[in-house]
């Protein structure tokens, strides 16, 4: 194994410092700054706080499962998680308020065809199920698996046995033969 220096000590090379030292690495963490948290900091002043940095948890699956592999106890044993409702409120320059509603697929589709016109919550639906298709191709190999010193390998599908049935544009992720899949600009995506 061996002796690593992870520079800050931010949530991702926190994570990344974890998964190292359980894998029988001798890791190092430096950081410059006062605390850890890098950008998930919190101010103080007259006897109120302010988040300095990201105030919600995105991706909480992603945390459980790094506590999962790297700790004793779990996300929740570890930090009290508190669902909050909106989610996100979003004020935009011309005055259109969005509150999008937490926990509530429905309930945010509304909130932007309201605030955006009939057929925009559809629109994000649309956006968000091709970001999942996306995650989920590239969840496995990418993040949860160590990088190969071969880079072809991410020309190939590393599961083809459980990979579901890809539909659309996506599908051409791990496309085998027949060219590249043409891939959409970012315009045609969102």
């Amino acid at each position: 194994m061996a002796r690593i220096a992870v520079i800050g000590a931010g949530m991702g090379a926190m994570a990344a410092a974890a998964r190292l030292a359980v894998a029988g690495h001798r890791v190092v963490v430096y950081e410059r700054g006062r605390t850890h948290g890098g950008g998930v900091g919190l101010f103080e002043r007259d006897g109120f706080r302010f988040d300095t940095g990201p105030g919600l948890l995105r991706l909480p699956a992603v945390y459980r499962d790094l506590f999962v592999k790297t700790g004793k106890e779990t996300l929740e044993q570890t930090v009290r998680l508190t669902q909050v409702d909106p989610a996100v409120r979003h004020l935009f320059a011309d005055g259109t308020d969005v509150a999008l509603p937490n926990a509530s697929r429905a309930g945010v589709l509304q909130a932007l065809d309201g605030a955006f016109g009939a057929g925009a919550g559809e629109r994000w639906s649309d956006l968000v199920n091709r970001a999942r298709e996306a995650w989920d191709a590239t969840r496995r190999p990418l993040l949860e698996e160590p990088l190969r010193a071969d880079w072809r390998a991410l020309g190939s599908d590393p599961y083809p046995a459980a990979a579901p049935a890809r539909r659309g544009w996506f599908g051409g992720l791990f496309a085998r033969g027949g060219g590249r899949p043409r891939v959409p600009s970012l315009a045609e995506v969102a």
